[in-house]
């Protein structure tokens, strides 16, 4: 039986999601509260056209720094929108705002979230993908790598409360009996990784492992993406109100492109992208220039894949809308094709 050595939620590093990814690739501070949602507005002084409220899965960081780079760049304005940015957090959810049409375009990290909104009821669609691959990995340091799934067996693994059913899931669908694995309860904080106290940790490929990097401690990354185990994330979803409502609808699609260009802005130039983030939206924050710029170069690869060439940013093909609803069926999540469409990005 998988043997738990501590008290879940608690650590005696005592750092929590929060405090922890102030300074890493997926939030930044409990300040988030000081950061006005109008500040994301314009570009060059604003548009004559469209308007759009997108809402933010979390704390501004650079995870949305495409959307960040389109915005400062005019690049929304060029087709016509003005675009506010509603920063997210602790205890803020999307899905009801979207659903009850107080914004207009939402972003969840996990699209388990807006799967399970729907199946309580809740008209929406997922139209674009941000992370093509999920981040999610076990992280060992690289002095004692783990470079295959089956390595696991006879390791003590640190995982947190929102990790360990996904990581038991993956275990068992790699072959790795549970009961061989020691499961330490841990908070985001890589210290017991970097402690030696275990081998590896369940996280994020943008997150401890820079964290780990800027104190000179080198990692290894083993996707779960690699080993059967990927879903798209940091989706994009609109209301089925919005789909329906012509001008909604095509300010909703101007969006998506705007976002599209603003991405490909930020992959092209790091620098732009990191800037952006400290400086605009992370300037009350405590976000820090090296620390994006790390998570940034961390994430990319997941943005983007090889089959793009011709589709582009954000675009589900088949193959992965079908890998994403395996992944979430496997952890119990319902979800079928219905739930997802290109439409947004087909113009």
């Amino acid at each position: 039986m998988n043997r738990i050595l501590l008290q879940h939620g608690t650590s005696r590093h005592g750092m929590s999601r929060r405090s922890f990814l102030r300074t890493t690739g997926r939030g930044a501070s409990a300040a988030a509260g000081l950061w006005l949602a109008g500040c994301g507005v314009g570009g060059d002084g604003g548009t004559a056209g469209g308007r759009v409220s997108v809402k933010l899965g979390w704390i501004p960081n650079i995870e949305y720094s495409g959307i960040f780079v389109g915005v400062a760049d005019g690049l929304y304005a060029k087709r016509g929108l003005e675009v506010e940015v509603v920063p997210g957090g602790p205890n803020s959810p999307v899905a009801p705002l979207v659903t009850t049409s107080r914004v207009d375009v939402g972003i969840e990290a996990i699209p388990e979230n807006v799967a399970t909104a729907v199946a309580g009821g809740a008209k929406l669609k997922i139209v674009g993908a941000g992370l093509r691959k999920s981040p999610e990995c076990w992280i060992s340091l690289a002095d004692k790598a783990i470079t295959e799934p089956k390595q696991i067996e006879g390791k003590k693994l640190g995982i947190t409360l929102a990790g360990k059913n996904t990581a038991l899931v993956f275990l068992k669908r790699n072959g790795v009996d549970p009961d061989k694995v020691t499961l330490v309860p841990i908070q985001f904080d890589p210290a017991p990784l970097a402690a030696r106290e275990v081998d590896a940790i369940w996280g994020f490929a943008s997150n401890q492992p820079v964290a780990l990097g800027l104190r000179g401690i080198e990692t290894h990354v083993m996707p779960l993406a690699d080993y059967g185990f990927n879903r798209m994330q940091s989706v994009f979803f609109v209301s089925q109100a919005t789909l329906d409502d012509p001008v909604a609808r095509e300010n909703a699609r101007k969006f998506l492109l705007g976002s599209r260009d603003g991405w490909d802005a930020a992959l092209k130039s790091h620098q732009r992208a990191a800037e952006v983030t400290v400086e605009k939206y992370g300037k009350d924050l405590g976000l820090k220039l090296d620390e994006q710029l790390k998570a940034l170069s961390a994430m990319a690869p997941y943005v983007t894949s090889a089959d793009l060439v011709d589709q582009g940013l954000l675009w589900m093909p088949e193959s992965l809308v079908e890998e994403t609803i395996a992944s979430l069926g496997s952890i119990g999540i319902t979800a079928d094709k219905s739930l997802f469409t290109n439409e947004l990005l087909q113009g």
